[in-house]
């Protein structure tokens, strides 16, 4: 886009001349004015006798070069002149053979750094002496008006009025002044126009000087006039005029440049915004307040004409006539409008607010030229520029925003600023990086990605601090600090913010205060109190713990070394005798230490422990009950030991010694069942709910753990583990080997894993491929008619296959006839009765409240029970199934054999002197009586009553009826005979009482035989 602007002539009158000017060139000019400062600012660094700590290198991410030296073509050879020659993938470095850089190069190059930048300011605010330079810059791009070359001319001739300053004893044209006088520390020297102005202080620049790509920059040439004879210099502080040769003033003996706090020729409200700029400066980044002569900031070390820190995303040198967002005219309306920076949206240029993204541009400034020209006129009086009324004005002047627009930037660039803060605040904390850390790291380094720096370059900069840090302290009298950890290290770099001069300052100071705390406890020596700070990174107390560890070890050897010399009770000195066993012992009182001397004073012959007395004066302070405790009697063995090495069970009160429980539960344990885990004194628990025997084993298993072997107490273990399984309805023992495991099929058809034998999972019989798809009992009578084996056993076999199983744990047992009734289960240990499976109770475990013989092992059998019915005589027996109309033979069936040396064929488990034996009744066979004994024979007949359910109350007689309602049924359920009542009816009707109140259990497990 070009620009129209007027121009005033050196005579005063306004030339309306059209100026084609290319906007972009001056956005170009600023980028490389601005990387011409930095670049300065490196070359001062250089120079300066006390270099920053990084000087010897220059980091490609550095966000400040990134966004200035290295968006030129140049930048870096600027660098390599300055003696950065050896370039790495991350930066520019000093070679390691040069230890310091070469001054009078640095400063050469330095100097032509300043006066380019010098010039390219004078282009910007259009004031250059020699504006042809401007067509060989640009080339093709460029052409210079001809009433800019009417103005100024070819540099030759004189220009403007000349102002001339005492305070600096020079002589200067208006642009020359105001550049001159630009600085801080001259901002309040008081120029005076001078009536015989002097040449144009800066000559041509050759084009040569605007490529950065020369091996040398060669200087502007410069002059200026000096007066006759030096005028005297007046005092800014108390206005007295001085000889020219005075330093310091003659009535405030003050500087002769020394700073006033404002400037008499302005007005008040020129005078307060000057103030600052004489006075102290403001950092673009961290706004802290300096001193007009520093050049750095206090705080966090930028540059004072550095701006605020970049996004980081570096740009690129622009070339001369590309277009930006500046305003354009819309092709479609043709009219006027700008693009957006940031999203690219064309605006109209009515605005300054991007109606997109609401952010603010430059760009849509529609103030009219006068408008500006006026603003720009107020500024330079603000710098203290005095103009002649014909003073030439330059091309063109960037465009000034309005007060408004520029303290709505200011307050967005604010809001921006602190949501980036808080967000990187954030990520950090979800890393674990603490907010000093991310502020330390802001304010060293400017970087836009603290915690990439953190991680990538902190540690390289701890290393550094600790080493110079260590160094520093060196040289400290008594022998030095030691070595600083970097954990001290960056401790004080956070809390100083990332001063590292602080930093160092608060480390040194930090160990000084340590080491003397220390040597404050009774550490003096200074070697292993430093050894002991470094070690534990710094941390006092670890330090402290460390050194008196180290300091007593030498009383722990002695102590573990060799045991304590025994107590002495027959000491003389009674008091150091009790205080020594207050002291080891743990006693709670001064007067128990003195019962424990008494009690071991009076122990009787077979003595006491001090152990056991310890714990029994511990326990209770009578003197009784101590001795009490100290004899306590075994229920056993009736052995007295103290109290505390006695066993006892949870479930009762009894107190065994050591040796009995251990022998007791040894021998249960490898010889009984689980459920004879009992106390030998009491047989307690006789518990019959699982839970609560569950609950007693957990309690038992602690203290058998200490008092059984190995393996005894893995074999407790195995029968506890059978015994919980034992409880699952699912599981089965094998009736071939007596395994037991967990059965989930629902076919009859179990297969032992052990064996690998099959049986019938209900009727637990050997399993036959008969039996598939058969019950059990048609089954049974399949075998009875059609087995031949079976068939020549006769009964004999009918009595084996009618077997026993245990009616808790269903265990089958093969039963051999003849004998007591009351059996008692190998795997649950539960008593029944043959018969009836019915419960046998011990002595005073008869559930029924008022039972007669409950003191007594019982029973309590229904009446058609065996355990009755084998009292009665086998015609009354036979009678009861004839009236029933169930056969029952009388004769051996077809094709048995018989018994070799005749006999009963029925297996009995007999005692011989080799011990328990299967073998064949043998005894004599009644005729009628199917080949078996009488008692077997019974046998036979009970079960098929059994198996019928036939009732016997029927053939009761009176007396055997009235002997049985009085064992079934209460007193109140007893009927008195009737005066007029005879037996029989009386009978009768006791019969009938018992079969309705007391009716015939048919759930009972072994009808299902």
């Amino acid at each position: 886009r070009w620009e129209t602007r007027p121009v005033r002539t050196p005579e005063g009158k306004k030339n309306m001349a059209e100026r084609p000017i290319p906007l972009q060139f001056q956005v170009c000019l600023r980028l490389i004015c601005t990387a011409f400062q930095i670049l300065e600012k490196y070359g001062r660094n250089l120079l300066h006798p006390r270099k920053p700590y990084f000087w010897r290198m220059v980091k490609f991410n550095n966000p400040v070069f990134r966004d200035t030296v290295d968006t030129i073509q140049g930048g870096r050879d600027v660098l390599r002149l300055y003696g950065y020659s050896e370039q790495k993938p991350d930066g520019l470095y000093f070679p390691d053979s040069q230890s310091e850089p070469d001054i009078p190069q640095v400063a050469s190059v330095t100097v032509d750094v300043m006066l380019l930048r010098a010039e390219l300011n004078l282009v910007l605010s259009e004031t250059h002496p020699n504006p042809q330079v401007l067509q060989e810059l640009m080339g093709q791009g460029l052409q210079v008006s001809r009433a800019m070359r009417q103005t100024w001319g070819n540099g030759e001739e004189g220009s403007g009025v000349g102002l001339h300053c005492a305070a600096c004893n020079q002589s200067l044209c208006p642009n020359c002044d105001w550049l001159f006088h630009k600085h801080p520390s001259r901002t309040h020297h008081h120029r005076v126009p001078m009536k015989n102005p002097g040449r144009a202080c800066l000559s041509s620049i050759p084009s040569e000087t605007t490529s950065l790509r020369a091996p040398s920059l060669p200087a502007l040439s410069s002059s200026h006039i000096t007066p006759s004879q030096r005028p005297p210099w007046r005092c800014a502080a108390c206005q007295k005029n001085n000889d020219a040769s005075c330093i310091l003033c003659i009535n405030c003996d003050r500087p002769r440049g020394c700073k006033t706090p404002q400037n008499l020729g302005l007005d008040d409200e020129l005078t307060s915004q000057g103030q600052l700029a004489r006075g102290r400066w403001s950092c673009q980044t961290c706004t802290f307040e300096n001193e007009s002569a520093t050049v750095l900031c206090a705080v966090c070390e930028r540059p004072r004409l550095a701006g605020r820190p970049g996004t980081g995303d570096a740009k690129p040198l622009i070339a001369w006539g590309e277009e930006t967002g500046l305003q354009q005219e819309d092709v479609s309306t043709g009219a006027p409008s700008w693009q957006c920076d940031h999203c690219t949206f064309r605006n109209s240029v009515g605005r300054r607010i991007c109606e997109m993204c609401n952010c603010t541009s430059l760009h849509g400034d529609t103030q009219a030229p006068l408008a500006r020209e006026e603003k720009e006129e107020v500024g330079r009086v603000k710098r203290g520029v005095v103009e002649a009324p014909g003073e030439p004005q330059g091309l063109w002047r960037a465009p000034s925003a309005s007060p408004e627009d520029a303290e709505h930037q200011r307050q967005e660039k604010l809001r921006d600023d602190g949501q980036k803060m808080v967000d990187m605040i954030r990520e950090a904390e979800t890393v674990g990086v603490a907010p000093e850390m991310v502020e330390a790291a802001l304010c060293y380094s400017g970087a836009e990605l603290p915690l990439a720096w953190l991680k990538s370059e902190l540690p390289c900069v701890l290393e550094g601090m600790a080493e110079l840090a260590t160094q520093r302290g060196e040289k400290e009298p008594d022998g030095g600090l030691g070595a600083i950890t970097l954990q001290e290290v960056q401790t004080a770099w956070v809390a100083s913010r990332g001063d590292v001069d602080d930093a160092i300052s608060r480390c040194l100071s930090a160990r000084r205060s340590k080491v003397r705390e220390l040597k404050s406890l009774g550490f003096e020596e200074r070697g292993p109190a430093l050894q002991a700070l470094y070690e534990n990174n710094g941390d006092l107390w670890r330090a402290l713990v460390q050194l008196q560890r180290a300091r007593l070890a030498p009383f722990h050897q002695r102590l573990w070394e060799s045991e304590d010399p025994p107590v002495n009770f027959q000491s003389a000195d009674r008091q150091a005798l009790l205080r020594r066993l207050l002291a080891s012992l743990s006693l709670p009182s001064w007067g128990r230490a003195e019962l424990v001397v008494s009690l071991m004073l009076e122990q009787p012959d077979e003595g006491w422990e001090l152990s056991d007395i310890v714990e029994a004066v511990k326990a209770s302070p009578n003197r009784d009950f101590i001795k009490r405790l100290l004899s306590w009697e075994c229920a056993v063995c009736s052995l007295a030991l103290p109290r505390n090495k006695m066993q006892s069970l949870t479930s009762c009160e009894c107190t065994i010694c050591p040796e009995c429980f251990a022998l007791h539960f040894t021998i249960a344990v490898k010889e009984k069942h689980i459920t004879d885990l009992v106390c030998p004194a009491c047989s307690e628990p006789e518990i019959s709910d699982e839970t609560e025997l569950l609950n007693y084993f957990s309690t038992l298993d602690i203290q058998l753990r200490s008092c059984l072997d190995q393996e005894t107490y893995d074999l407790f273990h195995k029968k506890l583990t059978e015994h919980v399984l034992m409880q699952d309805p699912k599981f089965q023992w094998c009736t071939h080997c007596s395994f037991g495991f967990i059965y989930e099929s629902e076919q009859l058809e179990a297969k032992c894993p052990q064996c690998r034998k099959c049986f019938c999972v209900q009727c637990k019989r050997q399993w036959e491929p008969q039996h598939q798809g058969l019950t059990c009992e048609a089954f049974l009578e399949w075998k009875r008619t059609n087995d031949p084996e079976y068939q020549a056993q006769g009964l004999a076999m009918y009595l084996q296959e009618n077997g026993i199983a245990c009616p808790k744990c269903k265990f089958s047992y093969a039963l051999a006839r003849g004998g007591c009734m009351h059996f008692q289960c190998s795997q649950c240990r539960h008593h029944f009765c043959s018969g009836c499976y019915g419960t046998f109770y011990a002595s005073n475990k008869c559930p029924i409240p008022h039972c007669p013989i409950r003191r007594s092992l019982h029973g309590h059998h229904p009446r058609d029970c065996l355990f009755y019915l084998r009292d009665w005589g086998v015609p009354r027996l036979q009678k009861l199934l004839q009236d029933n109309n169930v056969a029952f033979n009388t004769d051996p069936p077809a094709g048995t054999r018989a018994t070799p040396g005749g006999g009963c064929r029925v297996m009995e488990q007999k005692e011989t002197l080799d011990g328990l034996k299967d073998e064949p009744c043998g005894k004599e066979t009644p005729a009628g009586y199917a080949g078996l004994c009488e008692a077997h024979y019974k046998e036979y007949l009970v079960s098929l009553i059994n198996s019928h359910a036939l009732d016997p109350a029927v053939f009761y007689t009176l007396q055997e009826v009235e002997i049985v309602c009085r064992r079934h049924l209460t007193a109140a359920q007893l009927l008195p005979r009737g005066p007029t009542e005879d037996e029989e009816a009386y009978r009768r009707r006791l019969i009938q009482v018992l079969r309705d109140e007391v009716p015939l259990n048919l759930e009972i497990s072994r009808r299902r035989k």
